[in-house]
């Protein structure tokens, strides 16, 4: 630990958070709110400014600016290929994530028909369970859940192969929650999956900050992120199996290119946002030591994993003792992000999200995050949601300290 520590301090990486030296009330801000975004890093704003101020460009041009354009997207693509271990010929960019997926489904989409079918699961994101099952419903398809264990906060893998057969026509899996932090074990659904010849979609958003996501090693045909969940400006981005790519037709333009991936980015693309990516990625890897670029990645997330539960591990040990408090986390052996969901009996969770940035500069998010089938099952919503401390590696144990104090002062004033 003593050496990461030291790798970690000797590359001073909050000094590439410029946002961290905000103040407030002569406090400096905590930011807590990683999952719902995090910080930008100095690497990706200085990759957007750069392009900004050299000039900007339309692609197509036969002049500097333009074919600037290109390599930046050239190079973006390869980015985001190493960052999930993805196909640098599958990776294409848009507003987010949630427009990503609706411009998807109506692809993948095209010919499903009624009696068809596809599997979402009861512990996903909105954005990877709505625009798949909308228009499944107007083809008039069954729509089939993967039901959430809600004692472990763990997708129930009993059923698989019930829920996966000839019929399916594609399986939406989260790999990490954003609502409870559980990192799902996808495997046994891709496989499943693989033997009927069904699409198999991975909303890596939440995991893309904490866990070095591996899109090849999952077998898995698309996976989605988004730039501004990993220290990158507000854009999404996917990664798809370019032979499965070549075999759909996106609704595109009909001038503009037709070539995969670039026929999935319909009209101008927010380039400057692209290129924030690039400087994204470049900052994870900037952490890591290896032959390859994806070896400095994967070395990178060893150290922020390592980081960033140890400061978890310090909130749930701390969490536990308030009383009043029951926490929305999974078992100590399941896998997790470093996400602390909480409810405090008889206070809302907006009064304490409130009370936490007004009185301690801290600020933690609530509500049901977009999570709402699992907010719902776990009945939280009584509750304003869940109160939602979620950890980056530019996050301290004295703000977890701070955050500590701050939430018992506020349990004094409110109870």
């Amino acid at each position: 630990m003593q050496n990461i520590k030291n790798k970690l301090t000797l590359a001073k990486i909050r000094d590439q958070f410029p946002a961290l030296n905000r103040t407030l009330k002569g406090k400096k801000v905590v930011y807590f709110d990683g999952p719902g975004g995090t910080q930008m890093c100095q690497p990706s704003i200085h990759r957007m400014m750069d392009y900004i101020e050299s000039g900007m460009a339309n692609r197509d041009g036969l002049f500097p600016t333009s074919e600037e354009t290109e390599a930046i997207l050239s190079q973006a693509r390869a980015e985001i290929a190493a960052l999930v271990n993805g196909y640098e010929s599958g990776v294409f960019f848009g507003n987010n994530m949630p427009s990503l997926a609706y411009s998807i489904s109506r692809m993948i989409g095209r010919d499903w028909k009624a009696g068809d079918e596809i599997v979402v699961t009861e512990l996903d994101h909105s954005a990877n369970v709505d625009p798949w099952v909308q228009i499944a419903e107007e083809k008039g398809m069954m729509i089939r859940r993967i039901p959430v264990d809600v004692d472990s906060l763990t997708l129930d893998n009993s059923a698989i192969d019930t829920l996966i057969h000839s019929k399916t026509k594609a399986v939406f899996l989260g790999l990490a929650s954003n609502g409870v932090g559980t990192i799902n074990d996808v495997k046994p659904y891709i496989e499943a999956s693989k033997t009927v010849g069904a699409l198999t979609v991975i909303d890596a958003v939440q995991a893309i900050p904490h866990i070095a996501v591996d899109q090849k090693a999952l077998s898995a045909d698309l996976v989605l992120g988004s730039g501004y969940k990993v220290f990158g400006p507000h854009i999404g981005f996917a990664s798809m199996d370019p032979d499965l790519l070549s075999k759909y037709k996106p609704y595109k333009l009909i001038p503009a290119h037709n070539e995969h991936p670039s026929s999935m980015e319909t009209g101008t693309q927010n380039h400057e946002g692209i290129s924030g990516m690039i400087g994204a990625v470049e900052f994870i890897e900037s952490f890591g030591e290896g032959e390859s670029k994806r070896q400095k990645i994967v070395n990178a997330y060893q150290l922020f994993e390592q980081k960033e539960h140890q400061m978890a591990s310090f909130l749930k040990d701390e969490i536990s003792k308030i009383k009043g408090v029951k926490m929305f986390i999974p078992p100590s052996h399941v896998p997790s992000t470093p996400i602390i969901s909480f409810v405090v009996s008889g206070i809302p969770s907006s009064t304490i999200s409130k009370y936490l940035a007004d009185e301690h500069t801290i600020f933690a998010a609530n509500g049901n995050f977009y999570a709402y089938q699992l907010a719902n099952k776990l009945d939280v919503m009584k509750y304003d949601g869940w109160l939602r401390v979620g950890l980056s590696p530019y996050n301290t144990l004295e703000e977890c300290e701070r955050f500590i104090n701050g939430l018992k002062d506020c349990l004094k004033m409110y109870l």
